[in-house]
């Protein structure tokens, strides 16, 4: 979370430790030659994202209990998490390493072809994957002609309760998430999915603090949402605003390939 800390940006530093350089063999007594580490930065960029409702006062005193100004407020959490899942989707696209054909429905060698990619580039486990809707049914389709001991675990109740929604399975070890948000590639002939890593991509947020001088506020908890309630007497409406601050990026494009299949 940037709050607080003097800048709107978050910078992200990729340095090559934990293995990635080896001890070599010295003599007993002899200096060792210093090795210089190997590192990259990645910035995060923390940007607003809003959304506004307005109704009208006789819309809110003849609602059903299905549409008032409380509900609209409630609305925006919602609108909150589907802003995020846009923004990763539009950042897992990316990756240079893909797996698929344009125009061709998603299949299980797409899958195991995408995993092999994160092998061969020595990225650890576990992966998640994200997939359209579109890709999410082709890949099941083509799991109809595989045999073998892989399967398909599908979403039971108590892995949404700890994975959350979207949550559709698990394939040889891997989380399987489906989102309408995943964007099309190829003139929208196809959908851009992915396969990755943790640490591959990154996200920064930031928390407003109390707003002086400002109304009616609502911080929902657990997220960094400032839903406000903004008056005008004289054409008797009420607006709803919601204001989010978030940024996301692609932190290391190896640890990542993107799924281009048929949309």
């Amino acid at each position: 979370n940037v709050a607080g800390s003097g800048s709107s940006t978050l910078q992200v530093p990729i340095v090559s430790l934990d293995g990635a350089n080896v001890m070599t063999a010295t003599a007993d007594g002899s200096p060792v030659s210093n090795t210089a580490l190997t590192e990259t930065g990645v910035t995060v960029a923390v940007a607003r994202q809003a959304l506004k409702y307005q109704i009208s006062d006789l819309a809110n005193l003849t609602d059903g209990g299905m549409l008032n100004v409380q509900r609209l407020a409630q609305s925006m959490v919602g609108s909150t998490a589907m802003s995020f899942q846009t923004l990763l989707c539009d950042v897992t696209d990316g990756f240079t390493s893909t797996s698929g054909t344009s125009g061709v429905d998603m299949s299980v060698d797409d899958f195991y072809s995408a995993q092999f990619t994160l092998t061969l580039a020595s990225v650890p486990g576990p992966y998640l994957c994200i997939l359209h809707p579109r890709q999410l049914a082709d890949f099941q389709a083509s799991l109809r002609a595989e045999a073998g001991p892989s399967q398909f675990v599908p979403a039971t109740q108590a892995m949404l309760d700890i994975k959350g929604q979207g949550f559709a399975g698990m394939f040889n070890g891997i989380d399987i998430f489906v989102s309408s948000k995943v964007p099309t590639a190829n003139a929208a002939a196809d959908r851009a999915g992915a396969m990755f890593g943790y640490g591959a991509v990154g996200y920064a947020e930031g928390s407003p603090y109390a707003i002086t001088g400002a109304g009616g506020l609502v911080y929902p908890a657990g997220a960094p949402l400032v839903v406000e309630f903004e008056r005008d007497a004289a054409s008797a409406l009420t607006s709803i605003v919601g204001n989010y601050y978030v940024g996301i990026a692609k932190l290391q494009d190896a640890m990542g390939v993107s799924i281009i299949t048929d949309a």
